[in-house]
């Protein structure tokens, strides 16, 4: 890349992770801060670029389970976050927010091609609201994050796989912070 002047009038931008960053008169160096995420953005006179150098960056899923396909339904994943290139996994903490329902369904946490990488199949109906989901059987209040669900480095989407039955019902909250560690890794809400 050329070393580009930094216009003067560099300009500094706030949005949301889903806002188009803008592009029309947009000085080289301008800045874009996602509030919802904290990831800054710098625009290089072409295109907005991810400040790898900062983070770790955050990336929150809410998914509300009805039974019907990639919602619960037996045997179909629910893609909770997209992944491009390879990205550590600083931390990722699922927290139910309204009881799971579904007799004998159960729920993993995992990536493409590893449905389990990070939480096993735990029956859905012991996860209830205001618990953390952090193994097979959920932990109310507080708890320390074990090894699974922290410094992991993965290349694969980030999904939830509902086996045995149907999970007709109840909500959870998905927050990951991650890092970068190739020049295009990036995770966001699916």
């Amino acid at each position: 890349m050329a070393v580009i002047l930094l216009n003067p009038a560099i300009k500094t931008f706030l949005g949301l992770a889903a806002d188009a960053k803008p592009t029309t008169d947009v000085p080289a160096g301008s800045s874009f801060l996602e509030t919802d995420s904290g990831a800054v953005y710098v625009y290089d006179g072409a295109a907005w670029q991810l400040r790898l150098d900062l983070g770790p960056f955050r990336a929150s899923k809410t998914v509300t389970f009805t039974g019907a396909a990639n919602l619960g339904q037996l045997n179909t994943n629910t893609t909770l976050f997209t992944v491009t290139g390879e990205v550590q996994i600083v931390a990722i903490v699922p927290f139910c927010t309204t009881d799971l329902a579904g007799a004998l369904g159960q729920v993993s946490l995992g990536i493409t091609g590893a449905l389990a990488l990070f939480i096993a199949a735990t029956l859905g109906t012991d996860i209830d609201a205001n618990e953390f989901w952090v193994d097979t059987t959920p932990d109310p209040n507080g708890v320390a994050l074990p090894a699974a669900l922290k410094d992991i480095a993965i290349t694969d989407n980030i999904l939830a796989a509902v086996t045995v039955a149907d999970l007709t019902g109840g909500v959870l909250r998905v927050d990951v912070y991650w890092r970068p560690l190739s020049a295009n890794g990036n995770v966001v809400a699916a």
